[in-house]
């Protein structure tokens, strides 16, 4: 049974707030334990910090380079490289936790402070995007290179992730896209049965004329 990090007490079978001393534990995340490789570091400084980056392989079978920051431990992942991640090396529940993924979201490992990033490569302010929409861990994104992390967001994407949050993420987009597109079918159904063509035209007025010869 898993234990409390804090006090080792056993933690409920649903949740990870400890019960006796309140302590936020970790989700398990087997699969992210990965070897810190290093090679040759590019010319990429910390958007917090204004120091370089250092970069290290997070890959297991197939290398995986992102930048680190060695003073406030923020990553920075180029295009696609933090979804790529995230698909190989948690294995996301298909069964959303919803007490674990509430805990999660209600004691997040970081605290968010509201400032515009530069992107470690072109310096331009990064937009800030909630990671899917759904996981309330607000991003730095720049369109043209990557999405920068602050320390504890990245865990708590994962664990997010984890507990089936991306699944939840997935089916609320997919029920809009569903009703959007039925929203567009009914309308154009409605449009097209109230559409009045030349024929219909031609024929209301073969009736009319056809009443009035009936009352000369």
């Amino acid at each position: 049974m898993p234990k409390c990090t804090s006090c080792s007490a056993p933690l409920p079978k649903r949740g990870i707030i400890c019960n006796y001393c309140g302590t936020r534990n970790d989700i398990d995340l087997l699969d992210t334990k990965k070897s810190f490789n290093l090679r040759p570091d590019l010319k990429r400084d910390c958007p917090v910090c204004k120091t370089q980056l250092k970069t290290i392989n997070i890959g297991e079978k197939l290398p995986l380079y992102i930048e680190r920051c060695d003073s406030c431990y923020g990553v920075f992942f180029d295009t696609n490289e933090l979804e790529e991640m995230i698909e190989f090396s948690v294995k996301g529940s298909h069964n959303v936790d919803l007490i674990k993924l509430f805990q999660i979201t209600e004691n997040p490992r970081y605290i968010d402070i509201i400032v515009y990033r530069n992107c470690p490569v072109c310096k331009k302010k990064m937009n800030r995007k909630n990671f899917m929409g759904q996981s309330g861990v607000i991003t730095d994104i720049c369109a043209e290179h990557g999405v920068w992390l602050d320390s504890g967001e990245l865990r708590q994407i994962m664990e997010w992730v984890k507990v089936g949050g991306a699944k939840k993420a997935e089916n609320i987009e997919y029920k809009k896209r569903a009703q959007k597109s039925h929203k567009f079918k009914s309308d154009k159904i409605y449009s097209e049965s109230n559409m009045v063509t030349n024929d219909d035209v031609f024929s209301l007025l073969n009736i009319l004329g056809s009443l009035a010869r009936l009352y000369r």
